[in-house]
């Protein structure tokens, strides 16, 4: 008898007997601490005469009393076809193993030809990485993600916004758990109008499973449509579960690291009791997870066709610096999407929702200024500003740099 063929997945493994013309198909495996090992397996079979299908279950792979019975199913209903005790015997020896086994071991070497981590869509999408944006509902989430996918999809235009785009075509892949695919190729339709641009494509797929329930079927979509991002719209719904529990979110971002992608997540928002800051919704295992953060933001006018958008920097990179707020203006007409660009700084209502040290350390991010300057910026009383700048500066959070204030990490100027 032969020996199998095995080839990885992302849940599992791909087992080929061919001299037996019998494949088995094992997904979802879980190791569980009681010494279990889980998974679902699918046997099928290329033999002329036969349903390719003979059998698909959930299995335990380290349990005699299993395989010996599934054994016994097969060869009463297909015993011409296989010696199913030992391919059953060669599947959960070769499946424990490499399960057991693990990732390997790389030597990392210092040299020359080390590159930095990479953008796709600088400074926001980071390749390889989660990122994460988050804010309230009604804040143009989507239609944000939309204009993303599309600046790299169509990297020779930035539509005169703050972000670099990659230097090759990027494409992306929507699992949408909100809307429908007619609403997001009406979206996609009004942005192509709206901005004069050719026809613009988009991978996208309607999800109602978690991911982690849906990791194969998705890295499959990754794999048919090339693309090299994915955009979760939302994290609730992805997640699945009590999103305040840290189990969830391990689990979700245990299935995300699975994919080995790049991935834009969309998230809702709450206001953490102690600081009064919004934070991602949730454990904040999603914060911990994520490589990036960013908060959006939005400014309308009741009755307006029209919008401000600015994103704010709330957490960084290991390896990088916060960056400075990005905006951009977003008009909807009948039947067009117009992006142009927004300067943050610029739009008080932005600044003025924050607390006043809150907005006085937003507006340092911009550069030194004196007192002065900060009450005229954000317009503050005299008696209010002290008292704000008094608190940061106790925190260790600002300095004096001559006359003007800065930001501080770690007791050293940030200019």
């Amino acid at each position: 008898m032969s020996l199998p063929q095995i080839i990885d997945t992302v849940t599992g493994y791909i087992f080929t007997w061919q001299q037996e013309q019998i494949t088995i198909e094992v997904s979802r495996l879980r190791n569980h601490s009681d010494g279990r090992v889980t998974g679902e397996i699918a046997v099928s079979t290329s033999t002329p005469g036969y349903s390719p299908h003979l059998h698909q279950a959930q299995f335990n792979f380290a349990a005699t009393r299993s395989r010996a019975e599934l054994a016994r199913n097969l060869d009463e209903r297909y015993g011409k076809l296989a010696d199913w005790a030992t391919i059953l015997e060669q599947l959960c020896v070769y499946t424990l193993e490499r399960i057991r086994k693990g990732e390997p071991v790389v030597a990392l070497k210092t040299g020359e030809d080390v590159s930095p981590p990479q953008y796709l869509l600088e400074p926001v999408i980071l390749k390889n990485y989660p990122t994460i944006i988050f804010g309230d509902p009604g804040t143009a989430k989507s239609t944000v993600a939309l204009i993303f996918s599309q600046l790299m999809a169509h990297p020779s235009d930035n539509y005169g916004l703050d972000l670099t785009p990659p230097d090759r075509v990027i494409n992306s892949l929507i699992l949408d758990y909100e809307t429908d695919a007619d609403t997001e190729q009406w979206l996609l339709t009004k942005l192509q109008r709206g901005m004069n641009l050719p026809q613009l494509t988009l991978s996208y797929r309607h999800c109602a499973l978690p991911l982690a329930q849906d990791v194969d079927q998705v890295h499959r979509h990754i794999h048919d449509t090339g693309s090299e991002v994915i955009i979760i719209d939302s994290l609730g719904l992805a997640c699945g579960g009590d999103l305040k529990e840290p189990a969830s979110a391990l689990s979700f971002f245990s299935a995300l690291r699975q994919l080995k992608t790049t991935s834009l997540i969309l998230a809702h928002t709450s206001k953490n009791p102690e600081t009064k800051r919004k934070t991602v919704f949730g454990s904040i295992f999603f914060e911990a997870q994520a490589r990036s953060i960013w908060e959006i933001w939005k400014r309308q006018e009741v009755g307006e066709d029209e919008m401000d958008i600015a994103l704010f920097h709330r957490k960084s990179p290991p390896f990088s610096k916060l960056c400075q707020p990005l905006g951009m203006h977003i008009e909807f007409g009948t039947d067009t999407i117009k992006v142009s660009p927004a300067r943050p700084r610029t739009i008080s209502e932005f600044l003025a929702g924050l607390g006043t040290q809150m907005q006085i350390e937003e507006l340092l991010k911009h550069g030194a200024m004196s007192t002065k300057e900060i009450i005229e910026a954000l317009g503050l009383s005299r008696r209010g500003a002290d008292a704000a700048i008094k608190r940061l500066k106790d925190k260790g959070k600002i300095v004096k740099i001559m006359d003007k204030w800065g930001l501080a990490e770690e007791g050293e100027f940030q200019n």
